[in-house]
């Protein structure tokens, strides 16, 4: 545990006092850290342990509070709501930063209104066949793609596996027939049950299902580590096709409100640190991905690039706000 300070200026007038500098420490409260998801997922359980671990270094109680529902904007803005003193901490993700404020009118701005601290929930996304598939590469499945409507398995429409297929139909000049089935699992089950001919799954799913599925290609252009891990031996679109564009999703993380003294969001930054360590990383639950990502700077890069990416891809789907 560290004794962390922020430097707070105060002119004691009642004392009789010219003006003076008073210290106080931060946090000398509870903080509380807001996930716009239900508990029991990966955001939630990961927040959990993100919680847990700031707890520790920083001395002080970090209560999650889950507000799911709305498009993530009642919890966005529960945040929004409080002063910005680093007691109130945001859980977020590509539908509260991402998705929602490019579908519809929202009353915030991500990048305007936030300061990122740091990423590492990971959620690329693969696209799989039926181990019996007669698509045995990427190769084959965009041959028989382009020789016949394949039909390809999301979870929803205007969520990031659906984007990623319409990505990869718009770099490969596919045409897909879309099928929701709303869960990442049931979509997984349509694939194995024969409903669809493909699926886009996260990466961090393929270990449910061990040889009934086969991975073609990772949607995505970077190497992360946790590939290795989950999908060894398997091609990026980047690696693949250099010069093709795929997405990285960037799937939680926390920052807080803008406005917040940059002491505070220093020490916060600081502290968070231990997330990144692979002491921290080992505890990770297997269904998880973490693509640890710190730094203002580095993560509002990372929110901007996909904000630049699946702007025209939702205006393609005509899923843009008016």
């Amino acid at each position: 545990m560290r004794n962390l300070r922020t430097l707070a200026v105060a002119t004691v007038a009642a004392l009789g006092l010219s003006g003076g500098a008073a210290q106080a420490e931060y946090p000398d409260k509870p903080i509380t850290l807001i996930v716009s998801f239900a508990a029991g997922g990966n955001a939630d359980i990961v927040a959990r342990m993100n919680a847990e671990a700031l707890s520790k270094e920083l001395g002080v109680p970090v209560n999650v509070v889950n507000k799911p529902g709305g498009a993530h904007i009642p919890a966005t803005m529960s945040v929004l709501e409080k002063p910005a003193d680093g007691y109130t901490l945001f859980n977020w993700s590509p539908p509260s930063f991402m998705i929602v404020p490019l579908t519809r009118k929202v009353p915030y701005e991500p990048l305007k209104d936030f300061v990122p601290l740091f990423a590492g929930i990971s959620a690329s996304n693969a696209l799989y066949v039926r181990a019996n598939s007669p698509y045995r590469t990427f190769e084959d499945f965009i041959a028989g793609a382009k020789a016949k409507k394949l039909t390809i398995g999301v979870n929803n429409l205007g969520a990031p596996p659906n984007l990623s297929a319409v990505q990869l139909a718009s770099e490969f000049g596919l045409e897909f027939k879309t099928l929701a089935l709303k869960t990442v699992p049931k979509t997984m089950a349509g694939l194995l049950g024969g409903q669809v001919d493909v699926a886009v799954g996260q990466v961090a799913s393929i270990h449910k299902y061990g040889d009934k599925v086969r991975p073609l290609i990772i949607l995505d252009n970077n190497r992360a580590a946790f590939f290795d891990k989950d999908l060894p031996g398997v091609r990026t679109v980047g690696e693949a096709f250099p010069g093709k564009q795929a997405a990285v999703w960037v799937h939680g993380g926390l920052a807080v409100k803008a406005g917040t003294p940059q002491a505070i969001v220093d020490e916060l930054l600081e502290a968070s640190k231990v997330l990144g360590t692979p002491e921290f990383r080992a505890k990770i639950p297997k269904s998880v991905s973490y693509n640890w990502i710190h730094g203002t700077e580095a993560v509002t890069k990372n929110i901007q690039f996909g904000i630049d990416l699946y702007t025209p891809i939702l205006g393609g789907l005509g899923l843009l706000k008016k």
